[in-house]
């Protein structure tokens, strides 16, 4: 039987009720989901992340923009 980290998630608010500092982040094995105490909301965390898309057009203040590091 796997046993289930709970982590409370500083400064967060819950996406449902509004509720600060009232939401943790429970881990077991490879799954990864928060939760709210207040009102139960629940979400998996993604297993992918979509990159973000590079502008076409540079902005004005010369923000360089680099490309998380692939692993070797």
């Amino acid at each position: 039987m796997m046993t289930i980290k709970r982590r409370f998630i500083a400064g967060a608010k819950c996406p449902k009720c509004q509720a600060l500092d009232r939401v943790v982040m429970l881990t077991s094995g490879n799954d990864e989901w928060i939760e709210c105490i207040d009102c139960g909301y629940s979400e998996n965390r993604p297993t992918y992340v979509d990159e973000p898309e590079v502008p076409a057009v540079p902005d004005d203040v010369g923000v360089i923009q680099f490309k998380p590091r692939q692993p070797q």
